[in-house]
């Protein structure tokens, strides 16, 4: 489509600048139940948001579809918006990168493969699943999902940018029973290479995961030595991150604040926001359209720099780190491929010296148990004692807490068993000196 018609219909009203963000999403989801397919979905939708300068300040609009009429009315949308700010907030769009890292990730093998064998897959997962081990009663969950998202960027100063990614994911998880003993495991598959997909080590994640926490019991309430496992790590590491958004700091709501270029975590920790590795979160451009960049976030303890989008950044009178993104229809702050650095030792070798302490696989209650403004935290938790350097019983019904910079300050080993979640963050376990534990 030409979009000239939407530049000089909003330099004829009056708009200094203008941006457009075209986004065409495709996803595509089933499940199975009880071997039948209980749940079936697809989209394919498009969208167009829009950002403008009117005197001197940026008003937003959106809009669901494009027809003779959308220029108009995003001009129209955004005057209104803009002349409705009261705000002193710079108003700007911006002009363009010298250099952009442009990267093919799409992978056209995804939609290649017919749905036909993506639901086959999930026929075979259920039928192993249900053959893996006696105790298991059910399979309540066999579910496959795709998505494939194309962005272009446009703005007055004729700066064009195009990317596009996809990704799939397998969702499977079981209950087992043991006397009157209930437990449930699931594992989730997140990948952009369908060839890599080993059903046959899928199911023995799930089975494992379920099955061994059999015979869970709370363990006694005392500090003890503990690793988080790599989702665990990764969950935390997120909310730890949202101090760094500048807008949080400028707002005095963050426990970061003033603490660049100090020590925030143990030198065993480096944090970095990775936007141009090849992953399926691969991004070399944020949605102001200024190019991505790797960079650290934490070195070694270190706080090395806030996330910035170009509005905070120029409040505070430095570059943009290129972290804006849209949350609804205003730019945010966010991040893409995030990754805890991994050391060099296996989970294996990393807990072998410790001779009673937890592993913690899962943690309940994320937002509600953590105080962003504090740090403090206190969360429903389960996983597995460690004696004499290795995993044994299954522990439940416990609760962990503390605070998350204490938390981070002690972190003794990083191992090497790194797993990227659905949140684009990616960690390995981490070995905690001592982590409070309510029990028994």
């Amino acid at each position: 489509m030409n979009y000239n018609k939407y530049f000089a219909l909003a330099k004829q009203q009056g708009l200094e600048s203008l941006e457009l963000y075209i986004s065409h999403n495709y996803e595509l989801s089933f499940g199975l139940f009880h071997s039948e397919v209980a749940s079936y979905s697809l989209s394919d939708t498009s969208d167009i948001s829009a950002r403008g300068v009117y005197n001197g300040k940026i008003g937003y609009a959106y809009c669901e579809k494009q027809d003779a009429n959308t220029a108009s009315f995003l001009v129209s949308q955004i005057k209104e918006n803009a002349m409705g700010v009261d705000k002193d907030d710079p108003a700007i769009i911006f002009k363009g990168s010298e250099k952009y890292h442009k990267k093919n990730i799409f992978n056209p093998e995804i939609e290649k493969l017919s749905i036909d064998q993506k639901l086959k897959n999930l026929y075979e997962i259920e039928a192993k699943l249900k053959a893996a081990d006696p105790r298991i009663t059910e399979v309540d969950g066999c579910d496959y999902a795709e998505a494939a998202e194309e962005v272009m960027l446009l703005n007055s100063y004729g700066l064009k940018l195009k990317a596009k990614a996809n990704h799939f994911y397998y969702y499977a998880g079981v209950v087992v029973k043991d006397g009157e003993e209930v437990k449930t495991g699931y594992k989730v598959k997140l990948s952009n290479d369908p060839y890599e997909f080993d059903i046959d080590e899928f199911v023995k994640q799930v089975v494992k995961n379920a099955v061994d926490k059999l015979g869970g019991k709370p363990c006694a309430s005392k500090k003890y030595p503990a690793v988080l496992a790599p989702k665990v790590a990764a969950s935390l590491v997120g909310i730890f991150l949202e101090s760094a958004s500048a807008d949080e700091v400028q707002r005095h709501s963050s426990l970061l604040e003033g603490k660049v270029g100090e020590k925030i975590a143990s030198s065993k920790l480096t944090i970095l926001e990775s936007p141009l590795k090849k992953t399926c979160f691969f991004r070399y451009f944020d949605d102001e359209g200024v190019a991505t960049y790797n960079k650290p976030l934490i070195e070694k303890g270190i706080l090395q720099t806030y996330l910035y989008n170009l509005t905070t950044a120029a409040k505070d009178g430095v570059k943009t780190t290129a972290n804006g993104y849209k949350a609804g229809g205003k730019v945010d702050i966010g991040y893409v491929n995030v990754e805890v650095k991994p050391g060099r030792k296996t989970l294996e070798q990393a807990i072998s010296k410790i001779k009673e302490g937890v592993y913690i696989e899962e943690v309940q209650g994320l937002h509600a148990g953590i105080n962003a403004q504090s740090g403090n935290f206190s969360l429903q938790a389960s996983g597995y004692m460690i004696r004499d350097g290795k995993k044994a019983e299954p522990l439940n019904l416990v609760t962990v807490a503390g605070n998350l910079i204490e938390l981070f300050l002690d972190v003794k080993e990083v191992a090497n068993d790194t797993e990227l979640q659905l949140s684009s963050i990616s960690s390995p376990s981490l070995v905690i000196k001592k982590l409070a534990i309510s029990g028994k």
